[in-house]
């Protein structure tokens, strides 16, 4: 198994418990590093057998709020990367496919792109182009052995959200006050390494109960959101900065 990250630090601490796992420190936003990355999966490796595409950022605020580096940023890595890094990976993968019967690609998503609500509309947008992208290809390379799958949780607890806001990586000692309210991110990986072994490419929401977020873009429920959420932007702008600075204190 190899793992990618910005961090090599960081990246080598992570799998310094995985047996067998490799670490290659690479910035998934960046074309040359993408080209880098794959090439050298190859290289050290000889064979491609599935991609798991996990990486991206955010920033919850709303659309006016939003710097346009942050904009950049998440369009870059959320939609640009998975896109680029699914084609660069897939020509290997269809070899790996025609020798061993199956090859995959996981894109993690999330529920943001089954209903796009305030204060994360851009974010929203990228995961919603990473969906999209994933049911396209699917329709592209199924019968030619590749499994396409994505994940879509919901909340996670993670550090997402002060990551967003520029802060420093922590360690998980002290990560705990900082964290966003969500599910473990274990049982999205539980969800990863089923699909991986699934017979079929798999669409799923993590918990289940998620998948119902789809129905914010059904009439006239999507429009009863028009009017409520667009009358409430001041108070999701006042509570998105404070979950912010509560957690950056």
């Amino acid at each position: 198994m190899v793992a990618c990250a910005r961090d090599a630090d960081r990246l080598a601490e992570a799998l310094a418990g995985v047996p067998g796992a490799t670490g290659i420190p690479a910035d998934v936003s960046s074309a040359t590093e993408r080209t880098a990355l794959v090439e050298r999966v190859v290289a050290e490796h000889g064979r491609l057998d599935a991609v798991v595409l996990n990486a991206a950022l955010g920033y919850a605020a709303l659309v006016e709020d939003t710097p346009q580096d942050a904009v950049e940023a998440m369009v870059a890595t959320n939609l640009t990367g998975v896109v680029d890094l699914a084609r660069l990976a897939l020509p290997h993968l269809f070899t790996s496919a025609a020798e061993r019967g199956r090859a995959d690609i996981l894109v993690t998503a999330s529920s943001a792109a089954l209903a796009q609500v305030p204060p994360l509309t851009i974010y929203s947008a990228t995961k919603a182009g990473a969906h999209g992208f994933v049911k396209g290809l699917r329709r592209e390379v199924t019968a030619r052995g590749v499994r396409v799958h994505s994940v879509t949780p919901g909340p996670v607890s993670t550090e997402w959200l002060v990551r967003g806001r520029g802060a420093a990586p922590t360690s998980d000692a002290d990560a705990e006050g900082r964290l966003s309210p969500g599910i473990r991110p274990e049982r999205v990986a539980e969800q990863v390494a089923r699909s991986l072994t699934s017979y079929w490419s798999r669409t799923v929401a993590v918990p289940r109960w998620m998948g119902v977020a789809r129905l914010g873009e059904v009439p006239p429920i999507d429009r009863l959101l028009d009017m409520t959420l667009s009358r409430q932007t001041g108070r999701i702008r006042r509570v998105t900065e404070r979950m912010v600075a509560d957690r950056t204190r």
